[in-house]
């Protein structure tokens, strides 16, 4: 039978992906129960939930095993501002969040607060790029067309340059293989 609860505890340890939950309706707490994944083999998908949250269950008639089935939005925790029809996202403890709005065709990152690594073996970016801040580049930086800004009035074409510094002065002029 399906049950509505609010978790009580959560699981470290051996129980790490595992909840408490409390029925109200029947002063029962439960024993451990698996929190919901969409992924647990080789693809695994992690999003922890809080004491606190209402869950739906689907338990047996006496309440001692079962599962969770989902976290549910109630009057107390209401879904986030940004959040509609066409959009899809996830918003951390800290304010950070990832938001894709497919009516706009644009997704977001917002994490003022956060450090961003992305890593792989290659990014390609097609499309403007846009930089507001500091920039730096380690390694070898390949222009086929590339213009410094009008206070340098630099414009460096097919050139390859080991470092580059835009907008530091310098006294040498830049090598050209």
């Amino acid at each position: 039978m399906m049950r509505l609860g609010i978790i009580s505890e959560l699981g470290s340890g051996e129980n790490l992906g595992y909840a408490r939950v409390s029925f109200d309706e029947v002063g029962i707490v439960s024993g451990w129960l698996a929190l919901p994944s969409a992924g647990t083999r080789r693809t695994k998908q992690w999003t922890p939930l809080e004491v606190n949250t209402q869950v739906a269950c689907l338990m047996d008639d006496r309440c001692e095993q079962g599962v969770i089935v989902m976290a549910l939005w109630s009057s107390a925790d209401m879904p986030p501002e940004w959040a509609g029809a066409e959009t899809i996202g996830t918003q951390y403890a800290d304010g950070t969040r990832i938001v894709y709005d497919a009516g706009a065709h644009r997704l977001t990152v917002d994490a003022p607060d956060a450090e961003l690594t992305l890593t792989c073996r290659k990014l390609t970016v097609t499309g403007e790029v846009a930089i507001t801040g500091d920039a730096s580049v380690s390694g070898t930086l390949d222009a086929s067309e590339v213009t410094a800004g009008d206070l340098l009035k630099v414009s460096l074409t097919g050139h390859k340059h080991n470092t580059l510094a835009v907008g530091s002065p310098t006294s040498e002029p830049l090598p050209i293989p």
